[in-house]
């Protein structure tokens, strides 16, 4: 026992261990006394801590009131803990030239420091999004802050999982073995050799490491550290699901003040009249910051333009995607390598999904626009959100970035012709309005529960069911009735209208209703019914009055 004492003393979670029970003081008690929280000291005493920093060690000695002699023996403890920074061989993994406009993204620098804690395990966390979120600039960004922090070496290997041909994992290995400063006969052969080697070397020797734009799990997991002090962030534009142990942090869009910040920085802080239009500027690059960094650097390097008239011209949304491009800086290019890495089906559903009249959408609608059921239509939308194209929330709706919605559009137009088209659309707007007059029957009198319709896909067994179905979907199926009024399809265009009117009374508060009871009654007059037209105008008239009041 009194050589186990002997050998705690030894190091830095010993010694202050002793001290403290010396000293007569609990956890909180020192907590109290130095400033250090109790998480802290714990986690120092139970030895997860090694080395911690100077000041830490300060402020415990001075709450635990310690002479010098102790407070030096304390200090040599930690010193002795500390992990020595890697030295890097020049031209191996050196990061990337730090980004001077880095702005904002305060949540996720806090949240991957939080991340990088100073448990047994090493710290694993993937950063997944969409090309031109700015992963990249955020793990380089982090890690070099964690690196300062903590006296350690800053690794940066680009995988290249966008390129034809990706970074193989004995390649990778090669390069961060060499970085940790093995020399070519000491690097074995063998894929599994290697990667212990790798994970040896950093547990002696802690980095951040960073790994970017990853392929696939299979190009990640060997280069993974096992156990120690070291830090891992792998970008991607894959969510890399099958890696196991790991946190995950989906980089979102910028906030619409931060997106500002960062065009000013980039486009050199224009102010005056020509820097009025800046807000709708960045507006319109929906907080991504590839899309702010080409515009800003567009109106930096062209001082005659005025940002409110490059808005102007940005907002054509037929051409806005071909303007957002600077030098070899390219949105299209950003976006395509992602689609170029998805299936034959997936891109096809991808292109379709520029059909779809609102913001977001669910499977049912998504597997009527390319015909197949709804599981195989699920496995696509899935497959696009693996690679970032869409973004999913938790109640199972999907939904396109305003620019990513764009490039299918793109798509759309330049790999199907206008003909081939005219199915998928005609199928859409007669799905949507069929389950719409399905959907609103629930609430009249006459009807009561809708007919059971098995081609529809949409589970409406209760009024509850119905109404919320409507609500969810508003934008879509009055998106459609917009398409079917301009086909002229005037028939379904008034039977829609006619089987809302009862539920418009229970949804007042939206703000369309004589919008579409306008276009049921025109839909009338063209039918020459002037009984459906007299009914249409009375649903408008009283729509128009709600508003009013």
């Amino acid at each position: 026992m009194a050589e186990d004492e002997e050998r705690a003393a030894t190091t830095f979670a010993g010694r202050l261990r002793r001290f403290r029970q010396r000293a007569g003081m609990t956890l909180e008690g020192l907590a109290s006394a130095s400033g250090v929280s109790v998480r802290t000291i714990g986690g120092l005493e139970r030895g997860h801590i090694l080395g911690p920093q100077r000041r830490t060690v300060a402020a415990l000695a001075d709450g635990l009131g310690l002479g010098e002699p102790h407070r030096e023996a304390l200090e040599q403890l930690a010193e002795a803990g500390r992990p020595r920074p890697v030295t890097a061989p020049a031209g191996w993994c050196v990061p990337p030239r730090p980004v001077a406009e880095f702005t904002g993204r305060g949540p996720q620098l806090a949240q991957l420091a939080a991340l990088a804690g100073s448990g047994r395990t090493a710290s694993v966390v993937v950063l997944s999004g969409p090309g031109g979120i700015g992963k990249t600039t955020l793990a380089v960004e982090a890690g070099r802050r964690l690196a300062d922090e903590r006296g350690l070496g800053l690794l940066h290997l680009d995988l290249r999982g966008m390129d034809p041909e990706p970074l193989d994992p004995g390649a990778a290995l090669f390069h961060l073995l060499k970085a940790l400063g093995v020399g070519n006969r000491d690097i074995p052969d063998e894929l599994d050799a290697r990667s212990g080697q790798l994970r040896a070397l950093l547990q002696q020797r802690p980095a951040i490491v960073v790994l970017d734009n990853a392929l696939d799990e299979q190009q990640v997991r060997p280069l993974l550290p096992g156990t120690g002090a070291s830090f891992v962030l792998v970008t991607s534009r894959r969510l890399l699901t099958g890696l196991q142990g790991v946190e995950r942090l989906a980089v979102p869009v910028l906030e619409a003040p931060e997106a500002l910040e960062l065009l000013r920085a980039i486009s050199g802080d224009v102010d005056g009249p020509r820097g009025e239009g800046l807000p709708e500027l960045a507006a319109l690059c929906g907080g991504l910051p590839l899309a702010l960094r080409i515009i800003g650097n567009r109106l930096a390097t062209r001082p005659g333009w005025n940002a409110r008239e490059f808005a102007k011209r940005l907002a054509d949304s037929e051409r806005r995607l071909e303007r957002i491009n600077a030098g070899d800086l390219k949105i299209t290019v950003a976006f395509g390598m992602s689609y170029d890495q998805l299936s034959a089906a997936a891109r096809r559903l991808c292109r379709r999904l520029a059909l779809v009249p609102g913001p977001d959408f669910a499977a049912p609608l998504a597997s009527v626009l390319i015909g197949s059921t709804v599981d195989e239509a699920e496995d696509l939308l899935d497959e696009l959100h693996e690679l970032g194209l869409l973004s999913q929330r938790g109640d199972g709706r999907y939904g396109f970035h305003d620019l990513i919605r764009l490039f299918a559009g793109d798509r759309l137009a330049a790999e199907e012709e206008p003909s081939a088209l005219e199915t998928p659309t005609r199928a859409m707007t007669d799905w949507l309005l069929r389950a719409t007059v399905a959907a609103g029957r629930w609430f009249e009198p006459d009807y009561g529960a809708a007919p059971t319709d098995g081609q529809l896909s949409v589970d409406l067994p209760t009024r509850d069911a119905a109404g919320s179905w409507l609500q969810t979907e508003a934008d879509n199926w009055f998106g459609a009735l917009h398409i079917a009024a301009t086909h002229r399809w005037d028939r379904q265009v008034v039977e829609t209208t006619e089987a809302l009117h009862h539920f418009s009374d229970r949804w007042l508060q939206w703000a369309h209703w004589y919008e579409l009871f306008a276009l049921g009654a025109a839909a009338a007059e063209r039918l020459d019914d002037a009984v459906a037209q007299a009914k249409q105008l009375t649903y408008a008239s009283r729509a128009q009055a709600q508003r009013r009041e």
